[in-house]
């Protein structure tokens, strides 16, 4: 037998915004902890908290810059020597990830020497008056 999973609809607290964003819990006390962190911290859509990231007509284009790169390891203690750094293995394009991709392409930070930057943009290209 399955198990049932709970539905939580979310609407962006944002004044006049109508987005809607939905969570997924599989027990009763998850969707109760989700509700109670919508409470203490009411979702807002990307448009409300990430509004320069939205491609518009007024913000047509974006550009990222990723730069291929060491990430020093977590200290453990016992392990490591006092002031000892480490490295992680590989290369990464920030603190999380070494492989990165998007519409169109797949890149992996230890294919290239360090310091290469990966330059991602996105463009919105709106038709002509004549065309509309």
């Amino acid at each position: 037998m399955s198990r049932r999973e709970y539905t939580i609809r979310l609407a962006c607290t944002f004044e006049g915004c109508k987005e809607r964003s939905f969570a997924t819990a599989t027990t009763r006390r998850e969707e109760t902890e989700i509700r109670q962190r919508y409470q203490r911290s009411p979702y807002r859509c990307v448009r409300h908290t990430n509004p320069d990231e939205v491609l518009s007509a007024d913000n047509p284009e974006q550009t990222v810059t990723l730069t291929a790169g060491k990430v020093v390891a977590t200290h453990l203690r016992g392990i490591d020597l006092p002031g000892e750094v480490r490295y992680l293995d590989g290369l990464f394009w920030d603190k999380r990830q070494g492989f990165t991709y998007g519409p169109g392409f797949k890149a992996y930070a230890s294919d290239f020497p360090p310091g290469t930057k990966l330059i991602v943009t996105a463009r919105i290209e709106l038709p002509s008056e004549e065309s509309l």
